[in-house]
This record gives structure tokens, sequence and C-alpha cells, in this order.
């Protein structure tokens, strides 16, 4: 009696005494399948890396390499499965979708995208740049929902209203608003930053309600002064306006 090939019982006879073509690469961009992607997609990326490595047309021999691209949890699985249950490529479908399409890790919907809220000190700009983020990991989610759960999620009143005049009807044309109203936001608060470093302040500053010596804080004031920073006419009249002493 010839011995038994080597390989998971699970697969047929056939399979585990199957040779590999040659010539043949084995794929090299193929991760291992752990559960966390949709099962069939990844069956297809590693048939298809197969295929291009030499084995076309032949999926016996595609099955048979399928354990060196399984993760140890998965590799098990596989292993403890009853004898001669995959005979050929839609045998395996069905059986490792079966088990792996509760496990994967499924895309978001709208109701997420609705969470993204623009936090507490966060800048529009900063906004958009994560919720365009988050929506891209997102790509079937319709444009309307996709600009509801934006305006649902700004804190910026007056850009609401904006949006409310401008109506938007597609993701692009909403980002295109947004940006602008972004951009022209940061360069009003640019400005006045600006404005705000460079104001200086007015002798009138000093009087108030509070009481003590002013005179003697206008006097301090007038000694900040330096000589070249003040033209030589202004200087010569300052000069003429302070009192002298006694002879």
């Amino acid at each position: 009696m010839a011995p038994e090939p080597p390989g998971p019982r699970v697969f047929s006879r056939a399979i585990r005494s199957t040779p590999l073509p040659s010539p043949y690469l084995p794929p090299t961009s193929i991760d291992k399948y752990n559960g966390e992607t949709k099962p069939e997609l990844w069956l297809a990326d590693f048939r298809l890396a197969c295929q291009l490595g030499g084995a076309r047309r032949d999926d016996q021999s595609i099955i048979r390499q399928l354990l060196l691209f399984l993760s140890d949890t998965a590799r098990r699985w596989l292993e403890e499965l009853p004898a001669n249950q995959i005979y050929d490529w839609v045998d395996l479908v069905t059986v490792f979708e079966g088990n792996f399409k509760g496990t994967y890790i499924r895309p978001g919907n709208s109701w997420d995208l609705s969470k993204c809220k623009q936090k507490s000190g966060e800048t529009l700009g900063e906004y958009a740049r994560r919720f365009s983020k988050q929506h891209t990991e997102l790509p079937h989610i319709p444009d309307h929902d996709v600009i509801l759960a934006f305006v649902s999620g700004t804190t910026n009143r007056d850009l609401v209203r904006e949006l409310g005049r401008n109506h938007p009807q597609t993701v692009d044309e909403l980002m295109d608003v947004v940006a602008n109203y972004a951009a022209g936001e940061e360069a009003v608060g640019a400005f006045f930053s600006y404005e705000g470093k460079n104001i200086k302040p007015s002798a009138n500053d000093d009087e108030g309600p509070s009481r003590g010596p002013k005179k003697n804080k206008k006097k301090k004031k007038t000694r900040l002064f330096q000589r070249e920073d003040l033209d030589d006419d202004l200087v010569a009249a300052m000069e003429r306006k302070r009192p002298r002493g006694p002879p």
C-alpha cells in the first residue's frame, strides 16, 4: 500500500499528491491569512499570485500550498478538519469562507462616519483632514450621508450656514467649500495674531481706575526709549521740555 502523502487530511489524496509546476515561483507578496480580511478576497489574491508564479491552470497545486500561507491559528483549524472534504477550488472556497466569514473585520458604514466629531480646540482644517481620512476608509457611503455626517460633526456654525447657502451635492463640492472656508479662517487668524504682536501700548493705557503714582510710570516708560530710535528733532524737543533742576 502506498504511503499517505503529506499535507492536511482535509485535502483529497489527489491534491496532496500533486507536484508543483516547473518552473515555479512561490508568492512573496501575500500575507499569511489570519482571519481579519474577507476570506474570498484573500483566496482570490492568493490564487492569482500562484498563477503568476507558474501555476496557471493547476488549482490542485495551488490548494496544496495553502498551508504555508496561513497563520498558526488558521493552520491548526485546517489541520483539524475531517478528512477528504476539499477536492477542488469550489470546495476550498466553501469551507474557507464558511469558517472565516464571521471573523474578518468588516468595513464601517455611515454610522461609523457620523461618530467623527470636531474636537474641542481642533481647527476646521484639522477636523476636515481627519474626517477625509476616515471617509477614505469607508468608500461605499453615499455622498448625501457623507455630507450629513460632516455637517452634524462640525462645531463651526458659520460654515454650516455657508453650506446651507451653497447646497453641495457631492463630497468633492463639500470639500471645496470647506477647504476655501478653512483657508480664509486660518488667514484671518494669522492676520490678527500678527497684528496683536505688533500693537504697541498707547500712553492712555496707563490711565484707569487704579490708583498710584502714574507720573512716575510715565517717566519710566519715557526712559525706555532710545535716542537712536527717535528722530533728531523729536529728541531735541524732548530735551527742551525736560524740567531743569535748581541752579
